[in-house]
């Protein structure tokens, strides 16, 4: 079978689908990935052959961000969804994506589900498509209905019928979120979810110990705001908080800052943190007893499959609603000001109350039975001859 994989360039946006991937390769089947260039050398490293396509730039994506600037939260996404994820994506990935599925065919396609080419291109051809799903129910449900009025334009503009979202609402759509956090189900079509358990990653073996992983018998506090936080400068003073936040605690600490930091905008670090650009996950999540991050999905699933209490500071998308569902289970502590105290109390809270240590436990225990990934591989197949 030929599955095309398809998503956005974000980090955030591409890591769901590599484990896809690589489960369907390791059964025997093809895989190509279209993304953006940008994502040329994420795919590198993960073995997957790349089918560019286009983006709309960060010129004219810039210009919908300036327009934004001044609106809430949420008439924010509504932007960002309808105009640039439904819209100028939608537009500048189209004619790439055609061309790819007319010269491989593929049997299947695989998207995340906030690129929305794909759908349109798979209906178009009569490839049948399945979606990766980002974030919990409620939140994919939203996105969906707030692309759904872009997504009919550019249907009818390419002669198809205008559905009012029905065909992203319905589609099979593979989730690692339980059911513990999923939230309560959108209005309108349901979705048909099948639910796939996040991998517990493991030390890699023979891999030399880093200073900060050696065990004193203090706890490893894990701190991370994703891979997008430190391109801006308006949250430096929060990666600058959560370093005054550990430093007076009985802790090791490591932060990952993600690429786009000059760590030395961070001034003079406490002696007991070490700060790095990137650590594999499976380096940290085994050897951490704490997490600090910003609710983004990846992030906050790895850590829960860990069993890892956490503090979440929540930035921006579906951060807020993750947080508060990570604390509605007990799991977690949601931090809405961005100082140190605030920060230090938290985390000392979540290091020392076995509830949440507890609660922590069970969602992994939730996530533990879930569906596996050779379970997905053949649900794949499965629509893949229909």
């Amino acid at each position: 079978m030929r599955v095309l994989l398809s998503s956005m360039r974000m980090t955030g946006h591409i890591r769901p689908l590599l484990p896809y991937g690589e489960a369907l390769r390791r059964h025997g089947h093809e895989v190509v990935f279209a993304a953006p260039l940008d994502a040329a050398a994420q795919l590198r490293e993960a073995g997957l052959p790349h089918a560019v396509f286009g983006h709309p730039g960060d010129v004219e994506l810039g210009e919908v961000w300036a327009s934004a600037a001044d609106l809430s939260h949420h008439e924010k996404m509504d932007t960002f969804v309808s105009r640039i994820f439904a819209d100028l994506n939608v537009r500048a990935a189209l004619p790439a994506l055609r061309e790819t599925i007319r010269t491989w065919s593929p049997d299947l396609i695989v998207r995340e589900s906030a690129e929305f080419g794909s759908a349109i291109a798979a209906v178009e051809a009569g490839i049948p498509f399945a979606t990766v799903a980002t974030s919990n129910r409620l939140s994919e449900g939203w996105v969906a209905a707030r692309a759904s009025a872009s997504i009919d334009v550019i249907r009818g503009e390419v002669g198809l019928d205008q559905d009012d979202g029905a065909s992203l609402l319905t589609s099979p759509t593979f989730t690692s979120f339980p059911a513990s956090l999923d939230g309560d189900a959108p209005p309108g079509p349901a979705m048909s979810l099948f639910r796939v358990r996040t991998t517990r990653e493991n030390v890699r073996p023979g891999r030399p110990v880093p200073a900060w992983a050696i065990d004193d018998g203090r706890p490893l506090v894990f701190v991370t705001f994703g891979t997008l936080a430190a391109g801006s400068a308006k949250n430096h003073g929060l990666f600058r908080a959560a370093l005054d936040a550990v430093a007076a605690l009985p802790v090791r600490a490591l932060m990952s800052t993600g690429a786009e930091m000059d760590k030395s905008v961070l001034g003079v670090l406490p002696a007991n943190v070490t700060v790095e650009s990137w650590v594999p996950q499976g380096d940290i999540f085994p050897r951490a007893s704490a997490l600090v991050c910003h609710g983004g999905s990846g992030t906050l699933l790895a850590g829960l499959a860990h069993g890892l209490p956490m503090v979440i500071v929540p930035l921006t998308a579906d951060q807020p609603d993750n947080a508060r569902r990570v604390e509605a289970v007990g799991a977690g502590v949601t931090i809405l000001d961005h100082d140190a105290m605030s920060l230090r109390a938290a985390i000392e809270q979540v290091i020392r109350d076995p509830t949440t240590r507890i609660a922590a436990d069970r969602m992994a225990h939730e996530m533990a039975a879930l569906a596996t990934m050779d379970d997905a591989v053949r649900e794949l197949e499965r629509l893949g001859r229909n």
